[in-house]
C-alpha cells in the first residue's frame, strides 16, 4: 500500500528513513492534483515519498523558473535532506522563453551543478503530458501540432491545448485531471513521450514533455 504523505516543511523536520522526491511546480492546480493522485494510487512503486513542496514566495519573488529554482535551493539548504533525495522542477515552456526571455540552457546548466536537481519541462505546458495518455501526437497534422505548440487563447480565454484535451476526453477540462481517466494509461503516455524525445534533449524544444523521466522513477512495473 502507498504510504501516506508527510509534511515536508514542518516543525521537527521530516522522517529520516525515507527517500524523498521533492517536487516544485510553476502551476498550482493541475500538477499538484495529478501528483497527489499518483502518490495515492497503486501505480506508485513506494520507492520513497513524493512530497510537493509549497514554497512561500516573498512579494518581490516571482513564479518564473529561475525564481522557483532559487527558492528550492534555499529550502534544500535549510532542511536536512539526504544525499539520495531528488529535487524536481516542473515547468511549462509556454512563453517563458519567447516573451520573458528566460535562458533555459542556463537553467539546465545550473541544475546540473546542484546535487540531485532535475528539470521536467513540458512544451508548451503540462497538459501535453495528459494528452499523451489519450492520443499519439503524431496522429495530429502539422497545422494542429503548430497550434498545440503556440497554444494561443481563444475568445473565451481558453488555451488551445485545453480545448483539444476536452475534445479528446469527451468532457470539459477544468485543470483538475481525473485520475480515473489518466492514471490507467500512464505507461502509454511514457512510451509516447519517449518517442517525442528521440534526440534526448535537456528539455523539449519541440512539442513534448519530460514529465515521463520523473514518472519512470516513481511507477511500478509489476
Amino acid at each position: 500500500m502507498p504510504r501516506e504523505p508527510i509534511s515536508l516543511v514542518r516543525e521537527g523536520g521530516f522522517l529520516e528513513a525515507e527517500k524523498m522526491f521533492v517536487l516544485s511546480f510553476e502551476g498550482s492546480v493541475s500538477e499538484k492534483k495529478y501528483f497527489e493522485d499518483f502518490r495515492k494510487s497503486t501505480l506508485f512503486n513506494d520507492s520513497g515519498l513524493i512530497e510537493v513542496i509549497s514554497l512561500k514566495r516573498p512579494t518581490n519573488r516571482g513564479s518564473d523558473p529561475i525564481s522557483v529554482k532559487k527558492l528550492l535551493q534555499e529550502a534544500k539548504k535549510e532542511y536536512h535532506f539526504k544525499v539520495t533525495d531528488e529535487f524536481w522542477l516542473i515547468f511549462d515552456r509556454d512563453d517563458w522563453e519567447e516573451i520573458h526571455n528566460h535562458n533555459f540552457d542556463k537553467l539546465v546548466d545550473d541544475c546540473k551543478k546542484e546535487t540531485n536537481f532535475f528539470l521536467a519541462m513540458s512544451n508548451p505546458c503540462f497538459e501535453i503530458w495528459l494528452i499523451l495518455h489519450l492520443k499519439d501526437i503524431n496522429e495530429f497534422n502539422e497545422e494542429k501540432k503548430r497550434m498545440l505548440t503556440t497554444n494561443e487563447r481563444n475568445s473565451n480565454s481558453k488555451n488551445y491545448i485545453d480545448i483539444v484535451l476536452s475534445e479528446i476526453q469527451g468532457r470539459g477540462y477544468n485543470k483538475r485531471p481525473n485520475p480515473r481517466i489518466f492514471l490507467p494509461l500512464t505507461k502509454t503516455a511514457i512510451s509516447r513521450a519517449k518517442e517525442l524525445d528521440i534526440e534526448n534533449q535537456d528539455y523539449p524544444k519541440q512539442l513534448g514533455t519530460h514529465i515521463y523521466k520523473l514518472i519512470e522513477k516513481l511507477i511500478t512495473y509489476e
